[in-house]
């Protein structure tokens, strides 16, 4: 049985940003329409982190997907990767294994670009100032997204340790042309962002409700499971909550959950999907703030490896073992 394997190096020379985000947008529309099988992730945990089981089948690329993807914060401390993983892909003809992806840097890249297609399609056209929060490895590619679709001329910059946001400034500045990257604490700024973009592992709320302006679009891309977030409740309560995945994020979303639980939510609340604004061109908001929530879903893994493997073959890139 021959396997096709790709690196993390590999999968970065290969698939870029503005790429992956036009694959988002065809995934989500698709995923919204039903011509996707995706069910909810399975979930396991351990009181040092979390594993995540995600399956796909999509029909476009006749190809299956799962990826097992961990979440195990105390890692930074051991020089060792928070979101390890691996995407295995079998062929949709024979259910053979075809390839073997490493997940991490494919689920950063992924991340960061349904970040960049709901910020193309709910922040300001003119959106300039923005701010982020996290410095880790999904923080990266959740600015390159913003950076992707819209014209951004300061990027504020947070972490619960100052000595590190302003590395991540320093590391990336050159990456950014005219857009300055900003490290600070000060969540004044925050009133002055178009666009708010949070990729912590924290439990709790990083701001306040009060700090932030009134038409700001926010992504919430961390705080996995039902008891963690990112976002305040009262803010949650005064915006357009956009979501991935409505069965996935009203299963574990822990920006929506408690709010549907202590009643200030309806049972029914029904937040529109990405792929659902994609398939409408004259989408609306309801209120001025927007939030998309973010959980994830496997058919971003499934329709990045199978542009990586087109590529691949087309340029005689990755390697393969018989197992």
């Amino acid at each position: 049985m021959k396997v096709q394997f790709f690196t993390a190096e590999e999968i970065r020379n290969t698939l870029t940003m503005p790429r992956a985000i036009e694959l988002m947008r065809g995934a989500f529309a698709r995923l919204s329409a039903g011509k996707v099988d995706s069910p909810v992730r399975t979930v396991l945990t351990n009181e040092s982190g979390t594993v995540l089981y995600k399956p796909a089948f999509s029909a476009s690329e006749n190809l299956f997907c799962a990826k097992v993807v961990s979440v195990f914060p105390g890692n930074a401390k051991q020089s060792l990767p928070v979101t390890p993983g691996i995407i295995v892909v079998n062929d949709g003809e024979t259910g053979m294994p075809i390839a073997l992806l490493e997940a991490g840097y494919l689920t950063a890249l992924r991340t960061g670009a349904a970040t960049g297609l709901a910020t193309d399609l709910l922040a300001k056209k003119d959106a300039t100032v923005a701010a982020l929060f996290g410095t880790g490895g999904q923080a990266w590619h959740q600015l390159e997204a913003m950076l992707c679709v819209r014209r951004l001329k300061r990027v504020y910059v947070f972490s619960r340790k100052t000595a590190n946001a302003h590395r991540f400034c320093g590391q990336h500045a050159d990456k950014t042309m005219s857009c300055e990257l900003v490290s600070t604490d000060n969540h004044s700024v925050l009133s002055d962002c178009d666009i708010i973009t949070t990729a912590t592992t924290s439990s709790e709320p990083v701001f306040q409700n009060s700090e932030i302006g009134e038409a700001v679009h926010i992504n919430a891309v961390g705080s996995l499971g039902p008891h963690r977030s990112e976002i305040p409740p009262e803010t949650i309560l005064r915006s357009t909550v956009v979501v991935d995945q409505r069965v996935g994020c009203l299963t574990e979303a822990g920006e929506i959950l408690p709010l549907i639980a202590d009643g200030r939510l309806p049972e029914s609340f029904t937040p529109p999907e990405l792929g659902e604004l994609v398939a409408d061109n004259e989408y609306k908001p309801e209120r001025p703030i927007t939030v998309f929530k973010s959980a994830g879903n496997a058919i971003q893994d499934l329709v990045c490896s199978a542009e990586i493997l087109k590529l691949a073959d087309e340029n005689n890139i990755g390697n393969s073992i018989d197992l």
